[in-house]
């Protein structure tokens, strides 16, 4: 069992700080936060189950907060994307990383705040790559994710979900053209983003957000036979729950540099190539990988 006095943190994300969601609050009084990212906090919430951390010794820590945060000393998975206005960490916060992820443009900014970290896992190839070439140790865990349960059954007829975001995230409508009609006539357009009108998000709000991210994830869980999207945090959690699953991108994305091991990631023209009807990726040895070092990571504070 955890110390009495030990947190364990599980991410919230209140988009402070962040541009886009400052100008879509400019321009239209609201802006579209991405159910993706509570996705993650899922998974970890879930590996705390996993491993033995009771609820009650779970809190949120707003991700977009980490350099300002004074509360209760906590033990956060640093499992998400990363920007540099989050560095350097409160002394309040014990990171572990697993899941780890930044761009290009944060390096600089970053990768002086994770040394003596390491190994930092990553939760692609690039990340990893880019910590390496700053000079730290890094190495390739995959988005935690991919350690969420396998389905307990199938259902009989099941639904096809074409489940899409905005920006990158935008499903190519040209696949559209080259699915087969049969699928096409199935199909239901499920959107993994939702409308906020206030930024930050407050704690009710982040609350309701990962709120209906779980009752989202329940519905692929239970009801999807198939699922089409463009979407990393789509089809890592439906690649775990057992769902078979087609990527269909407008353009390459780093970010699937781990992803792209397990299937392909069809990137547009090239839609003529798409296996439509895939057989179910088996994560069993990837899942009790993540959790082995989940737990290992976690062993100093259980």
């Amino acid at each position: 069992m955890p110390g009495d006095h030990m947190l364990f943190g599980a991410l919230g994300f209140s988009y402070a700080g962040f541009e886009g969601a400052a100008r879509g609050m400019s321009r239209r009084g609201a802006f579209s936060a991405n159910l993706g990212d509570n996705m993650q906090t899922l998974a970890v919430r879930h590996l705390y189950r996993q491993i033995g951390v009771p609820d009650a010794c779970v809190v949120r820590i707003d991700r977009d907060r980490l350099a300002s945060y004074d509360g209760p000393e906590v033990m956060l998975p640093m499992n998400g994307c990363f920007y540099d206005w989050h560095f350097p960490l409160s002394p309040r916060i014990k990171p572990v990383f697993i899941g780890f992820q930044l761009r290009r443009a944060a390096v600089a900014a970053i990768a002086p705040h994770l040394a003596g970290q390491g190994p930092i896992g990553c939760r692609d190839a690039h990340s990893a790559s880019l910590l390496q070439e700053a000079g730290l140790e890094a190495e390739v865990t995959g988005c935690l994710t991919f350690s969420l349960p396998r389905r307990e059954a199938t259902p009989r007829k099941g639904r096809v979900l074409i489940v899409h975001g905005s920006g990158s995230g935008a499903l190519p409508g040209l696949a559209l053209k080259k699915m087969p009609r049969r699928l096409l006539m199935q199909a239901e357009f499920v959107s993994q983003r939702r409308e906020v009108t206030t930024c930050p998000l407050t704690e009710a709000q982040m609350d309701e957000q990962e709120q209906i991210a779980a009752a989202l994830l329940h519905d692929y869980q239970t009801e999807a036979r198939l699922v089409i999207t463009p979407l990393h945090h789509v089809a890592a959690p439906c690649l775990a729950a057992g769902i078979p699953v087609v990527v269909i991108r407008r353009e390459w994305d780093e970010r699937f540099s781990f992803m792209d091991r397990l299937l392909p990631i069809h990137l547009s023209p090239f839609f003529d190539q798409v296996d439509w009807d895939p057989a179910p990726v088996d994560l069993t040895e990837l899942r009790a990988a993540q959790l082995a070092r989940f737990r290992a990571a976690l062993a100093p504070w259980l």
